[in-house]
């Protein structure tokens, strides 16, 4: 799954389900019913063992089997007993008097507070009803054919780069050749940019929007993905097994929420620029102190595989 922008800003904050978790401050918080576990002066209640497995399953739905077990809650409460220990042994040392660990905390409570705010500002305020999934289901019926498709494609990082190719193309030139020449995914260059047969679910949204819209034979304009931009050439479709609505309901409503959140985030960081005076000089950033910069990637196939791996 991919993480938008700003998912990624809301989930700058969060904690992994680890040693430490996500976890109320020790020793210190009204304790509402009956402890599920005490340690010294410090209890943690069963509504608040709840609360924070709730918190978690928000960040990483996936864990739900696990935290659905009886096992997986006794692990929980595990890694909780670890954390208070742990907890309670740098209260003992006066860590938090440390000036690294006072920076940190400073930080950190930016970036609760961000994370706060994004999700009041984000999150709580946009939603997709089942009306919306049904609506786009039926308005989109290509992108549940189960159709698979055979590519061909050229990846360049400048857009003038790619619109000649896409004219040199139009004027009979070898896909093949300009492929092996020109293009930057080092996996399928070599292949004349053959990525084989992919299904929707293989390839980026905004590289499979143009891929599965081509007849074949047809070769694309240029297409930007975080990769660079491509020139895509539909070798042969396939029919595939069209998918219910109710097996693509739950992703698809999940897929259109993070859709409309990452528009209105990226809005919304549109109003708080032009409304903040902002100044960078780029004269002083700090380049070199870092050793030595990286080259561009290599542009692997536009999706979580990587190109020509048929497997």
């Amino acid at each position: 799954m991919k993480i938008t922008m700003w998912r990624a800003t809301v989930l700058a904050a969060g904690c992994a389900i680890g040693l430490l978790g996500c976890g109320k401050e020790s020793g210190n918080a009204k304790n509402p019913g009956p402890s599920v576990l005490k340690i010294n002066e410090w209890s943690y209640s069963a509504a608040e063992m709840e609360k924070e497995i709730g918190q978690q399953l928000r960040q990483a739905p996936q864990m739900q089997p696990f935290f659905a077990s009886k096992e997986g809650q006794k692990q929980f409460l595990d890694r909780v007993i670890r954390r208070e220990l742990l907890a309670q042994e740098a209260e003992k040392r006066k860590m938090s008097e440390t000036p690294e660990v006072a920076e940190q905390v400073a930080n950190l409570r930016r970036e609760l507070m961000i994370r706060a705010l994004v999700q009041d500002e984000i999150g709580n305020k946009l939603k997709v009803e089942e009306k919306d999934v049904e609506e786009y289901f039926k308005a989109h019926p290509d992108e549940f054919s189960g159709d698979t498709v055979h590519l061909r494609h050229i990846v360049v990082q400048n857009e003038d780069e790619a619109k000649d190719i896409k004219a040199r193309l139009t004027k009979n030139e070898s896909f093949d050749d300009l492929a092996k020449k020109h293009s930057q995914d080092s996996a399928t260059a070599a292949k004349g940019g053959d990525l084989g047969f992919l299904s929707r679910e293989q390839v980026l949204p905004e590289f499979a929007r143009v891929a599965f819209s081509l007849k074949p034979g047809e070769v694309s304009d240029p297409v930007k993905t975080p990769f660079g931009f491509h020139v895509i050439k539909l070798m042969e479709r396939k029919k595939g097994q069209p998918a219910s609505l109710d097996q693509v309901k739950g992703q698809l409503q999940r897929r259109l929420i993070e859709e409309r959140q990452s528009q209105r985030f990226q809005a919304w960081m549109k109003e708080l620029e032009a409304g903040a005076k902002i100044t960078k000089d780029e004269s002083l950033l700090p380049v070199g102190k870092f050793g030595q910069a990286a080259p561009p990637p290599q542009a692997p196939a536009p999706g979580d595989r990587k190109a020509g791996d048929k497997s």
